[in-house]
């Protein structure tokens, strides 16, 4: 019987370390996705987006006037005056999705500049307590860690995540204190004595502990931790924004040729 007791005990205490490991790397990918990353996005646009905008606007303006060139002698060679109104008419059918790609690079933008600008920096004090309200919470409410849970809970963790995203240590508090009845008991470990079922459960809580270690690593090797690691380099960024800015000269070059050549087709027309 005493054995029997130590059996059980001993797979209660694996299980709970299982589970607490589950909640730590549940806590250290949300961090990556809703903390380190958004403000990788915003570092990155702060640094280097700025002139990728321009390249992909520099590039768009430079299609469109080495295009616009080549309708315009089109139209010449058949002995027509050049239409200038139609040819911008299919210039912009023709580049649509080219313009909508530097209409969402330009929205990507400015948010992660708003994001800059809403993100106010925080004490250590501050930060501590961010990061400890958020760990009660993921272990009250995230799906995760709480399967099964219904979605209210489900609606809260959303509340949660928003006020973590955005710093606000005052929403997480409130949140923490409103949800205190959902706080998990160890109740159910104590429910049986059935060592199989015990089993059991440890087996399952590995598989997910499992799991959680590969996403964990997919989120560690992904683009924006790499992005990350570059952007802490002042070398590459400066050899970055150097490359960026000569293609935006480049790009700027062929416009300029290209709208010299059109003037020149026109007026050549004209005085013919």
């Amino acid at each position: 019987m005493v054995v029997q007791r130590d059996i059980l005990a001993d797979l209660r205490n694996k299980i709970r370390c299982v589970r607490e490991s589950i909640l730590s790397l549940v806590a250290r990918m949300e961090d990556i996705v809703l903390q380190r990353i958004p403000q990788i996005r915003a570092d990155y646009a702060l640094k280097i987006g700025c002139w990728d905008q321009a390249l992909l606007e520099a590039k768009l303006a430079a299609q469109r006037a080495r295009r616009r060139l080549q309708l315009a002698q089109a139209q010449v060679n058949r002995g027509e005056m050049p239409h200038m109104d139609d040819i911008e008419e299919q210039l912009d059918i023709e580049l649509s999705a080219w313009v909508t790609k530097a209409e969402q690079a330009r929205l990507a933008y400015e948010q992660a500049l708003a994001y800059l600008a809403n993100t106010t920096p925080m004490s250590m004090q501050d930060a501590g307590e961010l990061k400890r309200g958020y760990r009660i919470l993921v272990k009250r409410l995230h799906p995760d860690v709480r399967a099964g849970e219904g979605e209210g809970r489900a609606a809260l963790f959303l509340l949660a995540q928003a006020a973590y995203r955005n710093g606000d240590v005052a929403a997480l508090h409130s949140l923490e204190v409103a949800t205190r009845h959902l706080e998990p008991s160890e109740d159910d470990l104590e429910a049986t004595d059935d060592v199989g079922l015990l089993g059991q459960e440890l087996e399952l809580a590995r598989i997910e502990a499992d799991v959680m270690r590969e996403r964990l690593c997919v989120l560690e090797d992904g683009e924006e931790m790499r992005l990350a690691r570059l952007l802490a380099d002042p070398d590459w960024v400066t050899k970055r924004t150097a490359e960026l800015r000569r293609a935006v000269e480049e790009w700027e070059r062929v416009r300029r040729e290209c709208d010299r050549r059109l003037q020149e087709i026109k007026e050549g027309f004209y005085e013919h």
